[in-house]
């Protein structure tokens, strides 16, 4: 069985797994956005796809 990797959502603070999360990336040039591939080069962090923990975050 293989397994899923977990993150934390910044709005809930609750682990859940990476593919329910969207990823938001700050590059080091200040740039800000939302990563579909998972593979963007920047400082990511997590967020659960829901308007409350989008207006946390």
């Amino acid at each position: 069985m293989k397994k899923i990797p977990q993150r934390t959502c910044l709005g809930c603070n609750e682990a859940k797994p990476k593919n329910e999360l969207i990823r938001i990336v700050k590059q080091s040039d200040g740039k800000i956005f939302v990563d579909k591939t998972g593979k963007a080069e920047g400082r990511g962090a997590y967020i659960c796809n829901n308007g409350e923990c989008l207006e946390k975050a």
